[in-house]
């Protein structure tokens, strides 16, 4: 299913807007969640909706929150996200430190009380937009799909890092992945097709190898490799335990004690986003000169077989989008599916323009 970007944009705000978002929320979640899939970051897009919905039912997702700053100092603050939605605080977050940065230099602030985020990078690219360096970290409140380097059951979720840096009317440079081999909801987008995974992804509960992206969501649960895989992993499992410590750490949010003593948990994830003035350093101008030339000897490294091209960190991305402007993003058909019959529950008119090519019971979303 092909789709311009505005046009689905109404579709997500509608579905929201009835399942009880403000306009506000509605209109910025909405932009987060069809931004992924323009980037070709499917599993933080649309897909996200049915489990959305589902914990608005389950009262863990509050619309109409009070989202606000608690406790700030020159350069630093803690949002809280009174339990609404990851989006709404997460760039909210961003527009503080871009502020006091701007102001001061250096910023840093935390979220704490939220729910899902969303895409890391939508909130460094949005600081690298503004003309600063960026840097943010995010913590899953639950033992999440990682299992530490040596271990045999999971104690970590893929915790992502990004960085990015802004390159003046271009396309800042950016960085934005999980501290697995793989984010866990591109499992989801790989079941909605019907496709197998590579090897090296996960295992299934009983510990063992599995391309099957079906054997991860079974109970037993299975786990995701960290970032390196089997040989390398101990990397990827150090950087998923320091984006905890910088994000639900730093907020005193003991959810490890939460978990072992079976208390139910009211917060998804936790946030740090940090903001870097070049103005205070050097000046910018020499930064941006280094910024491209940086950029530029990389890019003229000779490609390897099969490469047309040495692409920048985050440059592919901002190239899908281009395309999917253009074109539509195409949908698959188990996502819309699911969307479409989500929208036709709703009341949504639209809803009824197409057919439902798979029953929610069916659509992986949580």
């Amino acid at each position: 299913m092909l789709i311009k970007e505005q046009q689905l944009r109404g579709y997500v705000q509608d579905i929201l807007r009835r399942a009880g978002a403000s306009e506000e929320e509605a209109e910025i979640v909405s932009e987060e969640l069809v931004q992924s899939n323009l980037l070709g970051v499917d599993s933080h897009g649309i897909l996200r909706i049915p489990q959305y919905m589902w914990q608005i039912e389950e009262h863990f997702i509050v619309p109409g929150a009070d989202v606000k700053t608690v406790k700030e100092t020159p350069t630093t603050a803690i949002v809280d996200a009174d339990y609404g939605f990851g989006h709404v605080a997460g760039r909210k977050t961003a527009e503080i430190v871009i502020q006091k940065a701007k102001e001061n230099g250096v910023a840093c602030a935390i979220v704490i009380h939220s729910t899902h985020i969303g895409r890391l990078g939508a909130y460094t690219e949005r600081i690298a937009r503004a003309g600063l360096m960026a840097f943010g970290t995010a913590g899953l409140y639950s033992s999440g799909p990682l299992a530490p380097f040596g271990a045999a059951e999971a104690r970590l979720g893929t915790n992502p890092i990004s960085w990015a840096v802004p390159r003046g009317e271009k396309d800042p440079i950016m960085m934005d992945g999980a501290t697995t081999v793989v984010a866990e909801g591109k499992l989801r987008t790989y079941i909605q097709k019907n496709e197998s995974v590579p090897e090296g992804w996960i295992r299934d509960g009983q510990g063992r190898d599995t391309t099957d992206p079906n054997d991860f969501y079974k109970e037993p649960r299975g786990t995701i490799y960290p970032l390196g895989g089997k040989m390398g992993g101990a990397k990827g499992s150090a950087l998923a335990i320091m984006a905890d410590l910088f994000s639900i750490a730093l907020a005193n949010d003991d959810y490890w004690t939460c978990l072992q003593e079976g208390k139910k948990l009211k917060s998804e994830n936790g946030l740090f986003l940090m903001a870097v003035n070049p103005d205070c350093f050097l000046g910018r101008d020499l930064f941006a000169a280094q910024v491209e030339n940086h950029a530029s000897y990389i890019k003229s490294a000779k490609p390897a077989e099969g490469f047309k091209e040495v692409l920048l960190p985050g440059e592919f991305e901002f190239n899908t989008a281009r395309r999917r402007r253009e074109k539509g993003i195409d949908i698959p058909d188990a996502t819309w599916g699911g969307i479409v019959e989500i929208a036709s529950s709703l009341g949504c008119d639209w809803g009824c323009e197409f057919s439902v090519q798979k029953r929610r019971n069916g659509f992986v979303h949580y």
